[in-house]
């Protein structure tokens, strides 16, 4: 009780303590991890879980991203480059009939994400097996890393 009434000088801080790096570090690993946990993040709610697993490979030659996506057929998944936004939708729709009725179930999932520019769009190839999707994005000039010489 009597601490709060005792006057106290404050120490001046440095300037990198100031700075805080490492809450700064820490700011930037939660803002980055919140990016790829929304990377997929669906607008419409599907019937079974909207976050898909994917993974994103970027080698010298080409992006390939791979995503589980299972309980689809290769013909209710498409895939577009519309300028360097890689899109991907899906929609299922399944009806069932018995005895005593029948039951629709429908499924739609619709995912985007930036890709470099410099894409070769004409050469994308995408696969669907056992419930994984793979998308494979050719590298132009533009998109390919170069070294730059540090003297």
């Amino acid at each position: 009780m009597f601490k709060s009434l005792i006057p106290r000088r404050k120490a001046e801080e440095t300037e990198l303590a100031k700075s805080q790096p490492m809450s700064e570090l820490a700011q930037f690993r939660a803002n980055f991890d919140k990016m790829l946990s929304d990377f997929w993040k669906s607008d419409i709610e599907d019937l079974w879980d909207s976050r898909w697993g994917y993974d994103i490979q970027d080698s010298e030659n080409e992006l390939v991203v791979r995503a589980e996506a299972p309980g689809f057929e290769p013909d209710e998944i498409d895939v577009q480059l519309s300028g360097n936004r890689l899109v991907v939708k899906a929609e299922h729709k399944s009806e069932s009939k018995t005895d005593s009725g029948s039951t629709t179930s429908y499924g739609k999932v619709y995912r985007s994400m930036t890709v470099p520019k410099g894409i070769e769009a004409d050469k994308i190839d995408a696969t669907y097996k056992n419930g994984v999707l793979e998308v494979h994005l050719p590298k132009g000039e533009q998109a390919k890393a170069k070294r730059i010489a540090v003297h």
